[in-house]
């Protein structure tokens, strides 16, 4: 930091590449472009520039110039005049020396000397040469959307007031260890009916990528669930009740989650549109795990899972895949930069 700010004070006072028309070529499009008197030469695809500068000077469309964007495959290029320039239009919305839009920029570095090259604010002296920059391909990248961490927050908060805290499990003094021979056979007719439902989202989720997004959490959690007590149901060791409440409520979770999704209730989701034998599997898959429900709310310490009481309500959690719609994915182009030493950007 030290030596930004010493040589920056240095080239302030000297203006050491003052000139800098006389020691380098531009072309644009293969046609010589003749340059100013200028210290800098800066080559965009993006509008903001050093620190959020719009350094294009404008986001519209003119009699000369079409509107900048990203995804364009054009570069826009600007001179720079000095130092003094750069820092004043931090502040000041200046209408800055536009040299020219094109798909190649060729800058050739002419003489005995290098001259400073800065890309993404890595700087080095490029040696005498030349610097290609041309379009390569298209990449993904995620940006902050702010209006949405607003809605999302908001939303969190109502539901913080419409949804009480999901009912407590049953005391432990009233819960049993263990579960006997004729509760083990509703929990597994129960757990096969889960599996079918759990399968039907899976394929269905091939073709709808917003079911994937919305319901992975829920499908996991209920998947390793019936995992744990499919292993316990299969070791020497008896089935513990514990892991049983688990695996009932987090497939009742799936089961409201699945249900909202379907019928377009699910926050900032709309209805999904399944072809008819899509619809039949899924809607077959849910009324099965609904028919087993009531027949565990027959098992004394699994009622107050299947069935809570009046005044207790089972919170519903929607689980949002916050990486995919917090950071809205954004489309941009890379740009391939061929040189004696393969870099570029701005001079």
């Amino acid at each position: 930091m030290m030596w930004y700010g010493v040589l920056g004070t240095k080239e302030l006072l000297h203006r050491t590449y003052k000139n800098l028309e006389q020691r380098v070529l531009l072309e644009c499009d293969g046609r010589p472009i003749p340059l100013p008197s200028l210290q800098g030469i800066a080559v965009l695809n993006i509008p903001s520039y050093a620190g959020g500068t719009n350094f294009w000077g404008g986001t519209k469309e003119d009699d000369t110039f079409t509107a900048p964007s990203f995804d364009d495959k054009i570069l826009e290029v600007v001179a720079v005049f000095g130092s003094m320039q750069m820092a004043v239009s931090r502040v000041i919305n200046l209408q800055h020396h536009r040299i020219a839009q094109c798909r190649t920029v060729k800058i050739t570095i002419l003489g005995d000397e290098g001259v400073p090259v800065q890309v993404d604010g890595e700087a080095w002296i490029q040696p005498p040469g030349y610097i290609k920059i041309i379009h390569k391909n298209r990449t993904q990248t995620l940006t902050r959307d702010r209006a949405f961490e607003s809605t999302l927050k908001s939303w969190e908060d109502k539901q913080k007031c419409e949804f009480p805290r999901a009912p407590p499990q049953p005391p432990l003094s009233s819960q049993p260890e263990i579960v006997s021979e004729e509760e083990a056979t509703l929990i597994s007719e129960f757990g096969q009916a889960a599996g079918v439902l759990i399968h039907s989202i899976r394929e269905v989720a091939q073709s709808h990528q917003s079911m994937e997004q919305e319901l992975a959490h829920a499908v996991n959690a209920s998947s390793k669930a019936m995992d744990v007590v499919y292993a316990d149901s299969k070791s020497s060791r008896a089935l513990s009740c514990s892991v049983v409440i688990q695996m009932v409520s987090n497939i009742k979770a799936l089961v409201s989650e699945t249900e909202l999704l379907l019928s377009g209730k699910m926050s900032m989701v709309t209805a999904l549109q399944l072809d008819p034998p899509q619809q039949e599997q899924l809607n077959a898959a849910l009324s099965s795990v609904a028919q087993q429900l009531p027949r565990l709310a027959d098992v004394p310490w699994l009622c107050p899972v299947i069935d809570p009481s009046d005044h207790e309500v089972i919170t519903v959690l929607y689980f949002i895949d916050l990486y995919s719609t917090l950071h809205r994915i954004k489309t941009t182009k890379c740009f391939t930069i061929n040189s004696t030493i393969k870099h570029t950007a701005q001079i």
